[in-house]
């Protein structure tokens, strides 16, 4: 169930990210923010432990949290990733 939780988390934050970030457009549109956002819910619940709202063994706010930060940090790097490739 813990994965469950991580996938669900993940696709309701990429579909925030893609509704605030509209100007961020990359390839792979939703699907590769659902990548970025799964990443930072798993990174946010393994980094901030066992604390809050837990459900099934997942921390639903650190989940948020870090599929958050480190989904904006992966569609920043990924879109200038591809910026960089494409002036050269």
């Amino acid at each position: 169930m813990y994965v469950v939780v991580l996938i669900v988390i993940a696709l309701i934050i990429a579909w925030v990210l893609q509704m605030v970030f509209k100007d961020l457009e990359i390839k792979g549109g939703y699907w590769n923010r659902v990548v970025g956002a799964a990443i930072g819910a798993l990174l946010g619940d393994l980094i901030l432990g066992n604390w809050g709202w837990m459900l099934w063994g997942f921390n639903v706010i650190a989940g948020i949290i870090g599929s958050f930060l480190i989904g904006w940090l992966y569609i920043y790097l990924f879109k200038k990733l591809i910026e960089e490739k494409s002036t050269k």
